[in-house]
């Protein structure tokens, strides 16, 4: 939307409205003044400020507390914010994007969101539909996951095996394009080398058709992805050197690694003697 729009030129600005506590929102979106609270040593812009003539995408916007709330909608109907702590108000021009994964007018109904602040964000709506309901577009998304997590994990020509993407594409996914980009992130990091996977890396709960199923029993979901991706990778390197006897040389060939990025992930994770010569 912000690539093909005349706004294109400006910034692009995310906020994740679950991110962080209600009652630092506020700061976070308008920005504060010196002095405005404990800690507030200087001035700071917020993220409306940020996103000026350009997209300020507001990520789980139904998490937004009543207030703050309130404080949307003015910037919304007048176009103009009002920092934390400042007796000024300032003119800004921005496009949002809300997005959500709530029922928003069931939010109004239960009257946990602002009724009107809803009509403000509701004028175009676009509603993503549940993963297993356009299946077609799975091998292309875990085509770029799998290319996404190689790049990240420092392995070259990793891909996955024709029957791997049948797999994930004929399972439900209940928890849509996260689940299964963490699935993928998964089955990368476990491969530990480039190659192909095959559909054998894969296991029942990754691919369950149900909620209760697809949770990693291993694996604390109240982590975010990247917190679980780094627990699965530090537990790959630990693995692998105890199956090579501590053999760094041989566990960074094993993992189809380089030497400098095996080394920063020894660093990374705290492993003892990060240091990797020709023969340890």
């Amino acid at each position: 939307i912000h690539a093909q729009s005349r706004r294109a030129a400006g910034p692009l600005v995310r906020f994740n409205c679950a991110a962080i506590p209600g009652e630092l929102a506020e700061a976070e979106l308008f920005g504060h003044a010196r002095g405005a609270f404990t800690g507030a040593t200087h001035a700071r812009q917020g993220f409306f400020a940020e996103a000026n003539r350009g997209t300020l995408v507001l990520d789980e916007v139904g998490e937004l507390s009543a207030p703050v709330q309130a404080k949307l909608l003015r910037a919304l109907q007048e176009g103009e914010i009002q920092p934390v702590g400042a007796g000024r108000v300032e003119k800004i021009d921005v496009r949002i994007v809300a997005c959500t994964n709530r029922d928003l007018s069931a939010e109004v109904k239960e009257r946990r969101f602002r009724e009107d602040l809803y009509y403000r964000l509701a004028v175009v709506e676009l509603v993503v539909p549940p993963l297993k309901e356009h299946r077609e577009d799975i091998p292309a998304l875990a085509a770029e996951f799998a290319h996404r997590y190689a790049d990240r994990f420092g392995m070259e020509n990793v891909r996955l095996s024709p029957t791997l993407v049948e797999a994930l594409r004929r399972a439900d996914w209940p928890g849509n394009v996260r689940q299964l980009e963490n699935t993928v992130a998964r089955l990368v990091a476990l491969h530990g080398a480039g190659g192909e996977i095959g559909a054998e890396a894969i296991t029942a709960p990754a691919v369950s058709n149900s909620a209760e199923q697809a949770t990693e029993p291993t694996i604390d979901a109240s982590l975010s992805l990247r917190e679980q991706v780094e627990a699965l990778e530090r537990s790959v390197i630990t693995r692998t050197l105890a199956a090579v006897s501590g053999n760094q040389s041989e566990a960074a060939r094993r993992l189809g690694l380089s030497r400098s990025s095996f080394i920063d992930r020894l660093k990374k994770y705290g492993f003892a003697g990060g240091g990797l010569d020709s023969t340890s």
